[in-house]
């Protein structure tokens, strides 16, 4: 379980990071744009970060009582 929490971890981070980069990327361009592309890269980074948390926060269900 903790291989596949890490592999969506990684890219889940990387989706941050892209997020992040976009958000400096966006910068140059009309308001309009910038505006929109921030609303939608920032909502991209929090829903990531709350992915993350809820990743690591879940516990297992699994019983080995028989």
């Amino acid at each position: 379980m903790n291989l596949i929490r890490s592999i969506l971890s990684v890219f889940l981070v990387a989706l941050v990071a892209i997020a992040v980069s976009g958000w400096v990327w966006s910068g140059g361009h009309p308001s309009p744009h910038q505006d929109g592309a921030r609303f939608v890269l920032t909502l991209a980074a929090l829903s990531s970060i709350g992915c993350l948390w809820l990743l690591w926060s879940a516990v297992s269900t699994r019983s080995n009582a028989r």
